[in-house]
């Protein structure tokens, strides 16, 4: 009488990084599964290293080899990967084949072969390359389901877990009485992608098992396949909370214009043009953290190890020395070889390995050109950054807006609205020159400055200054003042000491002004020449003496 009470089956690890959830904890024991995919998918590569961590002598493997590659040929590739082991051979995991058998007496016989050496080993494991050699061989769809039913009633009797491996169209997957008796079907793919070819795992069918369904894709390494569970929405965001504490961007006056920092573990978007400084912005963000003994990761696309050192090293940042303390994580990857699962995997990693919490990912748009599938990349920055947020890691995303001056979007594909906050930095043309202005455009759940700030970057980083005093049309890159005569209060720093000098003097001689401004003779005459090229000052000649004075307008 069977027991009516649910009996959960055993599972069997994979041992393949990352599968083991796809599949809901493993394959279960005693089942009859199906490893389809065409050629050069990695259905041996896979089948071969389950056996191998699974198989030992008194749990052995029996692996039958019918009409495909000659077991010497197979041995011989798969000693190049880490998961074989060769003094498993013939005591773990025992090769025969079966295929000269098969040829001279056909199907009948093939199952009498197979149950045969089942009973002679006696294994746990039995894998069978190729079972679609063996099913080509049946007359009719008839004969097909006969051998498939018997062969299944006859391993499981004998309690096996067992693998046929072989290279099944969609229409046969769909078509074939062999897949309606499998109880598990595992199909691997080769898609290309780009200028080159990405694998991909999907589970079709596990029968009675909770498996994660969708396109997973796997790299194949000499450790054998490695598995990159695909991204996936986060049904329950209930645990994610807004913090009071304050995370210091490293800008002093910033921070204030943020009412004391970003919330920690909150996404801010930095959005500006080209050069507008926000890398340096997130440079700041990570390097303060660290100060304060909070491990950091720097996601780029663009600058690799080398350059961004050098570039942190010009702010007086030893990003190096970060990373031998082990709080610092640097992941540079080419745009063209993104995999956002793949990509994604990746960076979680990084940041459960030295315990970050504070992130940088540097940028959207680089990931957003890496993705074809726009939906993906949605899906890519709406899983990473809410993972992020439940374990409480402060993150900063650079976005860069394609329109200089004028009219912007701040994110295409509607990415933004992951993110709490948005600081906008932004180039302004004032008084004849090129400036930046910051502004906070979103803090979500706190208070902060609505002013729109100029902002200068010098060998100390961003240096914020003061407010802009225009009427309108300071975010597209054109203000326009209230009065022009104070135009000069948004010059760089060293144009302002000129005029701010001239403005106390009336006029002055070079050797006045170099006392008066602390500048030297050369930035001086540098200076005073471009204000002159901008009618801001004139040159005057009075008897022997030279004399630089402010214009009227």
């Amino acid at each position: 009488m069977i027991n009516p009470r649910r009996q959960p089956l055993g599972k069997l690890p994979t041992s393949i990084p990352g599968l083991d959830g796809v599949l809901s904890g493993g394959i279960p024991e005693l089942s009859i599964n199906i490893i389809t995919g065409p050629p050069g998918a990695g259905k041996t590569i896979f089948t071969q290293q389950i056996l191998y961590s699974n198989a030992t002598p008194e749990r052995n493997a029996l692996y039958l080899v019918t009409l495909s590659e000659p077991s010497v040929k197979l041995l011989h590739y798969l000693q190049r990967f880490d998961f074989f082991d060769a003094e498993k051979v013939n005591t773990a995991v025992t090769y025969l084949d079966i295929g000269e058998v098969i040829r001279e007496k056909g199907l009948e016989d093939a199952i009498a072969v197979i149950v045969k050496h089942v009973q002679d080993y006696k294994p746990a494991l039995v894998a069978i390359d190729s079972f679609k050699a063996i099913h080509d061989m049946a007359k009719d769809p008839v004969e097909v389901r006969k051998f498939g039913y018997d062969l299944s009633v006859r391993l499981t009797t004998w309690g096996v877990t067992a693998f046929l491996i072989g290279e099944y169209t969609q229409e046969e997957i769909e078509k074939e009485p062999i897949f309606a008796i499998a109880d598990g079907i595992i199909r691997l793919h080769n898609h290309p992608q780009g200028l080159h070819y990405q694998r991909y795992i999907d589970v079709l069918k596990l029968r009675g098992e909770n498996y994660f369904t969708g396109l997973h894709p796997f790299n194949i390494s000499d450790t054998g396949l490695t598995v990159y569970p695909r991204i996936k929405f986060l049904g329950d965001l209930g645990d994610i909370q807004l913090h009071s504490q304050r995370a210091t961007t490293g800008v002093t006056t910033l921070d204030d214009m943020l009412d004391g920092g970003i919330p920690r573990g909150s996404a801010t978007m930095v959005a500006g043009g080209a050069g507008t400084g926000k890398t340096l912005l997130g440079l700041h963000l990570i390097t303060a953290g660290i100060a304060q003994g909070e491990p950091g990761v720097i996601v780029t696309f663009q600058e690799n190890p080398h350059q961004l050192r050098e570039i942190a090293r010009s702010f007086g940042w030893d990003l190096a020395a970060m990373e031998e303390q082990e709080l610092l994580v640097h992941l540079y990857s080419s745009p063209v070889e993104i995999q956002p699962d793949v990509h994604a995997a990746h960076v979680k990693e990084m940041v459960q390995r030295i315990g970050a919490k504070r992130v940088l990912l540097d940028s959207l748009k680089d990931i957003e050109i890496a993705t074809p599938d726009k939906v993906r990349f949605k899906d890519y920055i709406y899983a990473l950054v809410n993972q992020f947020k439940l374990q409480g890691v402060t993150t900063l995303l650079t976005n860069e807006i394609p329109e200089m001056f004028g009219p912007f979007q701040l994110s295409e594909y509607g990415v933004s609205f992951v993110v709490d906050n948005v600081i906008l930095l932004r180039y302004v043309e004032l008084a004849g020159r090129m400036g930046r202005a910051i502004n906070i455009m979103k803090v979500r759940g706190s208070q902060h400055s609505k002013e729109i700030r100029y902002f200068e970057i010098n060998n100390e980083g961003i240096q914020i200054d003061t407010v802009v005093e225009a009427q309108t049309g300071v975010l597209t890159g054109i203000p326009i003042l209230k009065d022009r005569r104070n135009n000069w209060q948004y010059l760089p720093i060293k144009a302002k000491y000129v005029i701010e000098a001239l403005e106390q003097k009336g006029r002055a001689e070079l050797e006045e002004l170099v006392s008066l401004t602390g500048l030297s003779a050369e930035d001086l005459i540098k200076e005073l020449e471009e204000l002159r090229e901008q009618g801001m000052v004139i040159h005057t000649q009075i008897a022997d003496k030279s004399y630089y004075k402010r214009t009227l307008i």
